[in-house]
Order: C-alpha cells, then structure tokens, then sequence
C-alpha cells in the first residue's frame, strides 16, 4: 500500500511543550504548507475531548489563521481541521494542549466500598500458592524461555512466558502486561529486557494458551470474547475486566516465587490495556515496587458524567449525552483513577496528546491519584496511541536508573 500523501495542512500550539496553566492564552496556529484541496477548512476546538468550544470555516487563502483561547479550568484543548474530500478522521490535522494537568481531578468519586470489594476478591487468591507449571520451551541468545501454566482459584489459568537471563541470579523481575485484542504471544516478546539482566514474565491478557492454530484465536475474537471489552459491564462481579486484573495480580505473586528473583526490584509494565492492568496490579498486589505505563485504558471511566470523554474500553453506554448509570456504577470498580490511589511505588507514565483511545484527559485524572514521592510523566505532544521509539529508549533508562538505585 503507497504512503499515504502528506497532510496540506499543519495545526501546532505556540508552545512547544503545549503545556500551559490556567488563564493562560493558548494559541493554535493552522498554516497551509501544500495547496489544500478545497475553497474552505472547518476549524474545531474541543474541550477535553468531548465538548465543542468553538467553530470556525476559514478560506484556504486566507491562511495562516491564529485562534486564541483563554481556558479557565484544567483540562485538553484539542485543535482539528477538515475540510470537504477529507476521508478519514485519523487524517486529520490537529494539536492539542494542556491545561494545568497536574490539577485535573477524576470525573466522580470512588466507591465507598472499593477496598472492601476488591479485598474480598484477593481472599480467595491469597489462599492458593501460586504453583504453577513450567517448563523449557527454547532459548534465545538473550534468554532462556519457560512455558508457564499458573491456576487461578476460579478455575482459569494463566498462560505466559517467563525468560531467564543466561547471566547469573539474581535478577530484577518485570510482569509484563499487554494490549488489546485476542492473540497469541510469542515467545521472543520482551527479549530486550533479559538482555539487560532482567527476568520477564508476559502473560495472555485472557486465560488462553499461546501456542494454538491462528483458527483458535480467530474463532474467539468472533465469538466468546467479541465483545470482551463490555462483557458482565451491568454487574462489578461478572464484569470481564475484574479477572483479568486479578490475573495480574497472581502473576505478581508467581514473578515474586522465583528464585532467580532478586527479592528487590519488581515491575509491572504495561503499553495500552497492558498499562490498564500494570495499575491495577501495583494497587492489588503490594509486591509490585516500580511501575510503568504508556497510553493507559480504564482512565475515569464516568467521564461522560460530567462532559469528559472516556477512553477504551469506554465500557459506559451513553446515549443522548447520558451515561449509563448501571454502566456508571459497575465500572468505578475497575477504573485506573481509583487503583492509582492506592500506588505508592515510583511510577513512570508516559501519554500521547493525540490519543482518542485513551486520552490524556483521563491519563492525568489518573496520574494526579498516585501516591509514590517518586513519579514521573512524559509527553508524547504530536502523536496518538503509539508506543513510540522515544518513549521505549526513556522507559530502558529508567528503569536501568531503578534497578540502580
């Protein structure tokens, strides 16, 4: 497929790091650097995603346009151009900045019972050992690779990969946690880490084995776990997302049973839903003292309560501009905002401006929560949800500085 052709129009802020404080001016400024194919472009500011600010058509020729706003709460501004023969919303021009982040608060309270809640699912977890079975399956010049096969006390087991370093123990641990989507994954996944002398374990995000026919896994993306991501959504004990965290959470006590285990540094990883369940596995799971994540999922959930967009799995129906209050109620059980409370170990979080999957609105309402002395944001400003090459070099530096220290 050829590239696709270079956009006709650039939308930037007027600062480079598009961070600003409240009642500051923010400036977009929206220049033609190729001829534009149309008369006109539309113009729109939003608000956090969801609410529209302001709209204006601007004559291509009369471009450059500067817009200036003067926001008064914390939150995103987002700037998108279009224009009549645009196809694609993903193609469009924008920029997006930030409004006193730090201060950007969740969209709803957590439950009342939310520890009791989740203390009574982790009961029954911490009454089984996590015996699992492992077994050699190859080796890599970075590592050695173990099949892992841990049961869960609801009858489920966890599949994953654990790798060993061909250096000598002990080593620093990472539980490592992934994205969205119903897969197999590959034993050579996270070899960069044991080549810097870190044990990984990577499990399945779902209790399926990764070493089936591709039929498997198609079979399920159209079938059982179709719609995995609003699965049990009226109930918070049959919702889908509450075993997979807690499958995160046992991985954490298995990593921690090892004995190539260092005993001190343990970190959950994760990008996207994986960067979902590393936050909900530092919450569950004290064990875990270092966390990272890029491009969180399950960030204020309720947003939509109060004109906020929510991102993936954006598991509350709103229709009419009206949340779900079922939905609404079910979903503050698994919300990143409400287990970021409860971590206090140093953090690294890295977000994308430009993400509509999981927008940096919900990221900050999130981050803001931590409780760790330690903790540390990146800004990807330009782009989308994309776990970008700069982000993967910061998340090795760091990490080699917490293994250090």
């Amino acid at each position: 497929m050829p590239d696709a052709a270079p956009s006709p129009i650039r939308v930037y802020c007027d600062r480079a790091e598009a961070v600003y404080r409240v009642g500051d001016e923010v400036r977009f400024l929206v220049e033609a650097i190729h001829p534009v194919p149309a008369a006109s472009v539309m113009v729109k500011i939003t608000w956090d995603g969801y609410a529209p600010v302001e709209e204006h058509s601007v004559p291509a020729n009369d471009l450059p346009r500067e817009i200036a706003l003067r926001p008064g709460a914390p939150g995103f501004l987002r700037c998108a151009v279009t224009w009549d023969g645009l196809t694609s919303p993903q193609e469009r021009p924008q920029a997006a900045a930030a409004i006193s982040p730090e201060e950007i608060p969740p969209s709803l309270p957590e439950p009342d019972d939310f520890d009791e809640f989740w203390d009574a699912q982790l009961a029954a977890q911490s009454s089984m050992p996590a015996n699992a079975t492992v077994t050699p399956y190859t080796t890599y010049p970075e590592a050695v690779v173990h099949k892992v096969e841990l049961p869960m006390p609801d009858g489920t087991t966890i599949y994953g990969w654990l790798f060993i370093p061909h250096t000598r123990p002990p080593y620093p641990g990472i539980v490592r946690l992934h994205g969205a989507g119903v897969y197999a994954l590959p034993p050579n996944d996270g070899l960069h880490w044991p080549e810097r002398g870190i044990m990984v374990f990577s499990l399945n995000s779902h209790p399926i084995p990764n070493d089936q026919p591709q039929e498997f896994y198609v079979g399920l993306r159209s079938g059982a776990l179709a719609d995995y991501r609003v699965l049990g959504r009226e109930d918070r004990q049959r919702i889908y997302f509450r075993g997979m965290f807690l499958r995160a959470a046992r991985a954490v006590d298995f990593l921690a049973s090892r004995p190539e285990w260092d005993g001190v540094h343990l970190i959950a990883e994760g990008h996207s839903q994986g960067g979902g369940q590393a936050v909900a596995a530092a919450a569950l799971n004290r064990k875990v003292n270092g966390l990272i994540i890029s491009c969180c999922t399950h960030c204020d959930h309720t947003g939509p309560a109060v004109g906020r967009v929510a991102g993936w799995p954006k598991i509350v129906n709103v229709e009419n501009g009206v949340p779900d209050p079922v939905h609404l109620n079910a979903a503050r059980y698994i919300d990143a905002v409400n287990f970021a409370a409860r971590i206090s170990c140093p953090t690294f979080w890295s977000m994308a401006f430009l993400d509509d999957l999981c927008p940096s609105v919900g990221n900050y309402a999130a981050y803001n929560r931590l409780c760790s002395a330690r903790k540390m944001v990146r800004h990807d400003v330009a782009v989308g949800h994309i776990h970008t090459d700069e982000c993967k070099a910061a998340t090795v530096k760091w990490v080699e500085e917490f293994v250090r220290s």
